[in-house]
This record gives structure tokens, C-alpha cells and sequence, in this order.
């Protein structure tokens, strides 16, 4: 009995406990207010007139299920419920301008505070948000059209591939382009003044193209709009001429200069062929519509709803007329249903039509391909018009100089082609179906050509385009295909020591047409001179540098010519100038004696007012240190005028160091006023050598840092040497700072004899047994390899300002048995030019006589890389010419507006100038 007592009063015990627990977790439970309703979501704040306006709102919060209201709201603008289990939500609908009393444009506009209130019937919550209503704005988009070719401008079909569009998609039916349309239009023909002959109907194909026009939002109504094609051209736009006042109608009223880039309506472009209705398919979506010269250039193009790309299909006139591209308009300008507008604003959306000519192209040519010539007075050569582009009929084209040219066509110049057997004059070539290629000859008749001036005449060369606007078949130019050819009145080689000592060491062209040449008199104490001529090989002046008492020892008189701009009367002139600089050890007037060989330099510059004018002395200046100094380059900045001079000293330069052996050195003199005279002064002098000897090739007198060229057999300033004698370049500001040594080359000896800085590249010429060229590993990294050769040839080597490899060349004869040796280098046109002299056959032409030849090449810069696989290869003019006489050699260079080339040679003891074309011709005969 007890036990069973308590076994029961146990279990009691328990089940009271736990009802305690139980009752106090309940009596701790904290009570939380509900939260207040909520909206989930921010609703858009732009809608477009005619496009639904939908949003779906979510909320939470309160005690029961909520109701919704709007304020302030738009009258479009309203809720519609809906039933969802999972969440509570409402939708919020409108159409502006559509619903709430279909007030159209009237919705346009900004409506701010607009609420939407969310309530449980005792707690409420508010959204509040602004809307923004817009047009639903059309635009216009197209393609560049050509003549004869097709465009669909974009379209998009909005299928997948292999799928069918459907109008659901948002586009139109694209139409078909693959059938031509046709199209009847009548032109005026003219007479050879241009003067209105007559008329000539024609009828010609037309190709189908597109304008895409685009609906920002997809509408819920049809959209129909209206369009036009117009255009700029206007057949009263005369060209103005002093001696001529055109009237239309007239070839210079309907192609004038106004005119050549506007689109005739209905003879460049027509929105429907006079022929086409029948030959192209309907769509059901454009309307045509004609102008009132009864032209179709008008018509409606309709968006049903929920299309928001569709299609204007344009026509495009293949005529048989040159022409520039051409421009028209496409405006959208009315919208005749639905709501849109006409771009953002409702103010306006156009497109400009631009449409290429598709009739043949001409370009005028030297026979090797080239846009530059040089031909002799009295003298005829052969050129080529070459033709591309597909035809069915005769082309002709006729030549003209253009008005940026010297001499006009029958001034002393005469074009001439091949007829009946003999070339007559004519300046109309034909081109027979199938025939692309016709020769023609420009001939220059000694009797009847005069130039009073000291500059060659050239002769610009193109289409008479003046002419050939709105007459059919004929040919168009290739862009910038212009052919110029320079008229050289030297035709003999400019003989210059006929009775006296005169050794030239150094030539330049500058000053119209000017040709200076340095050297010294071998008969007169070796007193050094410049010797001016003009481009007829008369001497125009002839400066005595030297003074009369100094006593020389064959110096070698570097010069360089410079023009500049100087200020003048608050305005600008131009002002030429030449400097000569020599070493000499000999007393020289005018000067003190440094020690050794010093380097003297004189600066002249051309006085109009003396003698009718003529260069005058500018000063003179003796710089050298105890040692010897040689000058191996001189030039002239072109904008400040500051002379630079680099070359190889044995002493030392004040606060500088010589390194050991013979270090190299650049120099700069300023020119200073001192009262009211020029005096020279030395700004710096920088000498950067190493422990074995600097040989200094050249020099470039940039701006910011001037530049000096060599080669060494050691390290140069501490930089790495990379073989035997290396090649190495430095640019510097001072004497103190700015220092920047590049030491490069092969592995192998690279001596150098000239350099250059052209188009921001270090172009290095040298002479080595050894082939040189390019390597490229799968990086584009590029670095120079260098192989052996049998025989001495020339290289030419382009190097970045920072030492990177470029471009590598090797000048060398056919079968590697001559030495070849380069000496000179200039960039003329967009190559190289190089001179110096061969013991064999460097042209592989040329008999092989006893002695030493001169020789001179050109060299083109175009890469291997760009000569892509396009049918169109870059013009690649290189040439070489090898003088026919032994004991000769080209010492010296200079380049005539990139028309000619003038060498100075030595033939045994004679020295004279001689004239190159660009493409290699000797234009000045030798006998």
C-alpha cells in the first residue's frame, strides 16, 4: 500500500511541475504590435503616350487583408486588383493619352505625389512616387548606299535561325532585295562649254534598300507615319567664275561646287521607281505616294501595335554618271494615326542618306605605280591610267591639272595618247570594254615652255572633273590620285670646277629651289667657299667664307640650310639662313686659337635689300678644347635656329670628362642680341664617350633633345656592348642632365657611316660583311639577326627612341661579289635614299668598269606586315643606279621638295651636281 502510495504521488508531483514550467513560458511571452503595411516596389517614372503602363505592386504588414487606393493620380492611371495566395499584390494600369477620357497629348507631362495608400482598416502605409509621360519617339536609322549594291540597313527579322519572324517579334516583314526595281528620268546634255545641248530621257535600275524606323515602345495602336525624301540640291546654285556669270540652266549650275555633294531627287534616290510598282513586292505596310513633279519621294509607313522596327524601302538609281558621294534626307513629317513622335521632342526625326558612286575608277600613275615624277624640259615620258570596276561600256576620262598646280595643261606642257599609229595631242583617254590599262605621254616642248622663277614647275595631274559631272561613261579619280610631275630645267650635270680649284665637300637644297654647295678652293690657300645656284644650274651668288688671309689645309666644310618663321611688325616672316662649319688647325681671322684642331662656324642668313639679295654674314665662332676636335655633322633647329654640332674630341670640354681616347661630343650655339647685333654663343656642350674611340656619324637637331649618332668599339656611357663595334645614339638637353644612351646592333662589328631621326625612328646606315634582318617571335617581340656575307654591303637599321629594333635592310649585290659601300644617307618622300660606292655590279645593269662606281638607291620603308592578302598592294618604289663612269663616287645628298634628288659626285677630278627623279632617273645627262 505505501509503496504504491507513492509511486502515485510521484507522478502528481511531476505532472505538477511541468504544468508550472508550461504556465510560466507562457507568462514570458512578449506581445508585438503587427508591423504597418508596407508596398514592395517603386513603380517606373516614365510612360509613353500609347503604351500601356504596368506595374504590379507587392505590400505586407497589418492585422487583415489590405485595400488600396491612389491620389493625386493621373487620369489614365488606376488599379486593378488581383488574387494571389501566396503574396497579396495589386496591379496598377494605364494607357496615357488612351485611358481616362483618351485625352492624347494632353497626358504629356510630369505629375508628382502621386500615393498609393495600402490599409488593414485601422493602420495604413504610403508609397509615394512621381511619373513622367513621354512621346513614344520614332527615329530613323540607315547605311552608307552604294549604286548597284544592296543594304538591308540592320534589319532585323527578330527570328532566331532557322525560325520564321513573326509580327509578334516587333518587326515588320523585311522586304525583298534581290530584285531590282527600274527607274525613267531625263537629264540635260551638254555642249563642250557646258552650255544645255538638249535633253535625254533614261532609264535606268535601281537597287532596293532600306531605312530602318524604330518606335521607342511598343504601342497599343497602329502607328502610321508620313515621310519624304528631300534633298540640299538646287539646279540655280551657279558656280562663281570672274569671267564667266553662268545662268541656268547650265553643266555649272546643275553640277556646281554647291551641288556635287547634294542627291537629285528622282535621279540619284527615289522612294519608288517610275517602273518598280510591278517588279517589286507590296508590302502592306508602306504607302507611296509622288511629289508634285510627279516623282514618288513620299509616302506612309505603318506600325501595327506591338511593332516597334520596321521598314522604308528605298530605291537607289544606278546612272551611268561620275559622281562624289552624295547625300539626301529622309524625314519623317507627320504621324497621320496612333500616338508618337517625331523623335524625343515631337519636333523632328531625319536621317541623312549618304549614297556612293559605283562607276569605274581611274587613277593616274607612273609606270612603275607611283604618284610622283620628275621629267626634263624638252624631254616626254609615258604614263599609266589604270581603270577598275565593272562596266559594259566605253569609259573616258579626261585630264586636267588641278588649280593647286604650277603649269596648266598647253601652257608648255601637252598630254598626248597613242592614235593611228603616233601619239597626238589629246588630254581625253578611252577605255574599250575589256581593255584597263592606257598609256598616255605628258611632253614638255623646250621651245614653248618658259618659268621666269627660281622653283622647277610641276604639274598637277588629275580628271577634269568640271567637265565630266553629269556626262555618262565617264570614269571617276581614285581619291588624292593626283600625279605630280616636276619640270627640271638642269638637264646637264652642273659642272662645278670648269676653270678653277674648287673641291665641293657638301651640298644642300633649300630656299627655292637654291642649290648650296660648300667646299674650298685648292688654288686660293684652300680658303673655303659656298658656291649658290639655281634650279636652271646658274650661279646666283658665290661666298667667299674664309677670309683672304687665312691659310687652310683642305678642310672638309659641312653645311645645313634651315627656313624658319621669325617675328616681324607684330606679324610673322620667313627667314633663310645656312651655316658652315669646318676643323682647322690654322689661324683664322677673327678668331682665337683653342689648341689642336678647332671647329670654326659661320652663320649667314639672306638680306633682301642687299644686292637685290643675297646671304650675308651672321657671325662667326671658333669652340674647341686643347686637343683636337673634329666636326662630323651640322644642322639647324627650325624653330629657334640654334645650330648644333656634333663630332669627336681628343681634349676635354669645359665641365665635362673625357672617358678615354676620342670621345664623342654635341654642341649647341645660340644666337643672342647684343645691342643691335646677332652674336653666337655656346649653350652646351655634352661629351659622352667610352675607353676605346667614338667614330660620329650624325646628328638631329630636335626641339626638346638633340640627338647624336655613332659607333664604338666599347661601352658607351656604361651600356652593355653587344659585339665588336656596336652602334649607339644619345639624346641630351644640357652639358649637365638629361642624358639617354642607347648602345645597339648584333653580335658582330655594325660600323656605321651616316644616321638620320625620321618620323620619330633612329635610322642608322652602316657597311659590314654581314646580311641583316627582322625577326619576330609569336609576341610580336621583334630583335635583329645577323648573317655573313662574302662581301662588304650596305645596311640600314631603324631603332625606336627607346633602342627597340624596327626595321632592317641589307643593300647588297646580286651575287655577293662587290664590296658595296654606303656612305650617305636622306629620307626623300616616305623612304629612304642612300649613295656611296661599289667596286662590281650593285645594279646588276651597269658595265663594270675599273675603279670604284658611285652608286645610289632607294629604299622602301612599307613592312612586309603590311602587305595584307586585299588585292590593293602599297606602292613599293626601290631602285638603284650605278654612275657608267669609274672612279666615281656620290659624297653627298639633298632632297628637292621629295620631286628630286640632287647628288653631289665626284667623276675622277671633276665635281659636279647631279639630278635624280623619284624613281631613279638621271635627269641631268653627264656628256
Amino acid at each position: 500500500m505505501r509503496a504504491d502510495l507513492v509511486s502515485r504521488t510521484g507522478s502528481a508531483s511531476r505532472l505538477l511541475v511541468t504544468l508550472v514550467f508550461a504556465s510560466a513560458l507562457i507568462a514570458c511571452k512578449t506581445e508585438k504590435d503587427p508591423d504597418d503595411p508596407t508596398i514592395i516596389g517603386v513603380p517606373p517614372a516614365e510612360a509613353y503616350l500609347g503604351v500601356e503602363y504596368y506595374y504590379n505592386f507587392g505590400a505586407y504588414g497589418g492585422e487583415d487583408i489590405l485595400d488600396y487606393t491612389l491620389t493625386n493620380a493621373p487620369s489614365w492611371l488606376a488599379l486593378e486588383g488581383t488574387s494571389n495566395k501566396a503574396r497579396q499584390g495589386i496591379i496598377m494600369r494605364g494607357v496615357p493619352g488612351l485611358s481616362g477620357g483618351s485625352r492624347g497629348e494632353a497626358d504629356l507631362g510630369r505629375q508628382l505625389g502621386i500615393n498609393l495608400v495600402s490599409t488593414d482598416g485601422g493602420m495604413s502605409g504610403v508609397q509615394p512616387f512621381d511619373i513622367e509621360v513621354k512621346y513614344n519617339a520614332l527615329s530613323l536609322e540607315n547605311d552608307t548606299f552604294t549604286e548597284g549594291q544592296s543594304s538591308d540597313s540592320g534589319a532585323n527579322t527578330g527570328a532566331g535561325s532557322g525560325e520564321e519572324s513573326e509580327e509578334s517579334d516587333g518587326f515588320c516583314d523585311v522586304p525583298n532585295l534581290d530584285t531590282p526595281g527600274e527607274h525613267s528620268f531625263t537629264v540635260n546634255q551638254y555642249a563642250e562649254d557646258g552650255s544645255v545641248s538638249g535633253t535625254k530621257t533614261i532609264t535606268a535600275e535601281t537597287q532596293p534598300v532600306l531605312v530602318r524606323v524604330l518606335l521607342d515602345q511598343p504601342s497599343v495602336t497602329r502607328v502610321a507615319v508620313a515621310f519624304e525624301l528631300t534633298s540640299e540640291y538646287n539646279p540655280a546654285s551657279c558656280d562663281k567664275d570672274p569671267d564667266t556669270d553662268y545662268l541656268p540652266p547650265h553643266q555649272r549650275c546643275d553640277h556646281s561646287k554647291a551641288n556635287e555633294a547634294d542627291a537629285t531627287i528622282g535621279h540619284d534616290i527615289v522612294a519608288l521607281g517610275s517602273n518598280s510598282q510591278s517588279r517589286l513586292e507590296e508590302l502592306d505596310y508602306l504607302v507611296y505616294q509622288q511629289d508634285e513633279s510627279g516623282t514618288y519621294s513620299r509616302g506612309v509607313v505603318t506600325l501595327e501595335p506591338g511593332i516597334t522596327e520596321c521598314y522604308i524601302r528605298l530605291e537607289v538609281i544606278d546612272d551611268s554618271f561620275p559622281e562624289k558621294q552624295e547625300t539626301a534626307k529622309l524625314k519623317l513629317t507627320e504621324v497621320r494615326s496612333g500616338l508618337a513622335g517625331l523623335g524625343p521632342n515631337n519636333k523632328e526625326a531625319d536621317t541623312s542618306l549618304k549614297i556612293d558612286d559605283n562607276e569605274p575608277l581611274v587613277s593616274i600613275q607612273t609606270e612603275a605605280g607611283g604618284a610622283r615624277d620628275a621629267l626634263n624640259v624638252g624631254d616626254a615620258r609615258e604614263y599609266l591610267a589604270v581603270l577598275t570596276g565593272n562596266r559594259d561600256e566605253v569609259i573616258r576620262a579626261r585630264l586636267q591639272e588641278t588649280k593647286e598646280s604650277d603649269v596648266e595643261l598647253g601652257a608648255g606642257v601637252v598630254t598626248e595618247r597613242w592614235i593611228n599609229g603616233g601619239w597626238s595631242p589629246s588630254d581625253e583617254l578611252e577605255f574599250p570594254v575589256g581593255v584597263n590599262e592606257v598609256r598616255f605621254r605628258i611632253r614638255v616642248p623646250d621651245g614653248s615652255y618658259a618659268n621666269p622663277e627660281l622653283e622647277d614647275r610641276f604639274l598637277l595631274l588629275g580628271l577634269d572633273q568640271e567637265y565630266q559631272a553629269g556626262r555618262e561613261n565617264y570614269a571617276r579619280v581614285v581619291d588624292e590620285s593626283i600625279l605630280r610631275v616636276s619640270f627640271n630645267e638642269q638637264v646637264k650635270a652642273l659642272a662645278l670646277n670648269k676653270s678653277d680649284g674648287f673641291v665641293a665637300t657638301d651640298l644642300d637644297v633649300s630656299h627655292e629651289g637654291r642649290v648650296f654647295v660648300a667646299g674650298y678652293d685648292s688654288l686660293n690657300s684652300d680658303r673655303v667657299r659656298v658656291r649658290v645656284y639655281d634650279q636652271k644650274g646658274s650661279e646666283l651668288q658665290d661666298i667667299l667664307i674664309s677670309s683672304t688671309s687665312d691659310t687652310l689645309s683642305q678642310p672638309k666644310p659641312l653645311i645645313a640650310t634651315v627656313k624658319r618663321e621669325v617675328a616681324k611688325d607684330k606679324g610673322k616672316v620667313d627667314r633663310f639662313e645656312f651655316v658652315v662649319s669646318y676643323s682647322t688647325d690654322a689661324a683664322v681671322a677673327g678668331t682665337v686659337a683653342q689648341g689642336g684642331e678647332d671647329i670654326v662656324t659661320t652663320r649667314y642668313r639672306f638680306d633682301e635689300p642687299s644686292n637685290g639679295g643675297e646671304y650675308v654674314e651672321n657671325w662667326t665662332i671658333r669652340t674647341g678644347t686643347s686637343a683636337e676636335d673634329q666636326v662630323r655633322s651640322v644642322h639647324m633647329n627650325s624653330d629657334s635656329g640654334y645650330v648644333l654640332i656634333a663630332g669627336e674630341t681628343g681634349g676635354t670640354w669645359p665641365n665635362q670628362t673625357n672617358a678615354g681616347g676620342r670621345d664623342s661630343f654635341l654642341q649647341r650655339i645660340d644666337t643672342q642680341l647684343d645691342g643691335a647685333n646677332e652674336v653666337p654663343k655656346v649653350a652646351w656642350t655634352r661629351q659622352v664617350g667610352s675607353s676605346a674611340n667614338e667614330s660620329v656619324v650624325g646628328a638631329a637637331p630636335r626641339s626638346v633633345a638633340p640627338l647624336l649618332f655613332g659607333s664604338v668599339a666599347g661601352s658607351v656611357n656604361g651600356e652593355p656592348v653587344l659585339g665588336g663595334v656596336d652602334a649607339f645614339y644619345y639624346s641630351t638637353t644640357s652639358g649637365e642632365r638629361g642624358l639617354a644612351v642607347f648602345q645597339v646592333g648584333s653580335e658582330a662589328d655594325d660600323p656605321l657611316t651616316d644616321a638620320t631621326y625620321e618620323s620619330n625612328q633612329m635610322w642608322l646606315l652602316g657597311t659590314a660583311a654581314g646580311s641583316y634582318r627582322l625577326l619576330k617571335d609569336k609576341e610580336g617581340n621583334r630583335s635583329l639577326e645577323r648573317g655573313p656575307l662574302d662581301s662588304q654591303a650596305g645596311f640600314l637599321l631603324a631603332y625606336t627612341t627607346t633602342g627597340l629594333i624596327r626595321q632592317a635592310f641589307t643593300l647588297n649585290d646580286a651575287g655577293d661579289q662587290s664590296d658595296d659601300r654606303l656612305r650617305v644617307l636622306m629620307a626623300f618622300e616616305d623612304d629612304m635614299v642612300t649613295s656611296g660606292v661599289t667596286d662590281g655590279g650593285f645594279d646588276g645593269i651597269t658595265e663594270v668598269v675599273n675603279g670604284d662606281q658611285g652608286i645610289l638607291a632607294r629604299v622602301s620603308l612599307i613592312e612586309e606586315d603590311s602587305e595584307s592578302d586585299s588585292e590593293e598592294k602599297p606602292y613599293k618604289n626601290e631602285w638603284r643606279y650605278q654612275l657608267p663612269k669609274g672612279d666615281s663616287e656620290i659624297i653627298a645628298l639633298a632632297n628637292y621638295r621629295d620631286d628630286e634628288i640632287a647628288a653631289l659626285t665626284r667623276i675622277g677630278s671633276d665635281w659636279l651636281v647631279l639630278v635624280f627623279g623619284p624613281e631613279g632617273h638621271l635627269l641631268s645627262a653627264l656628256d
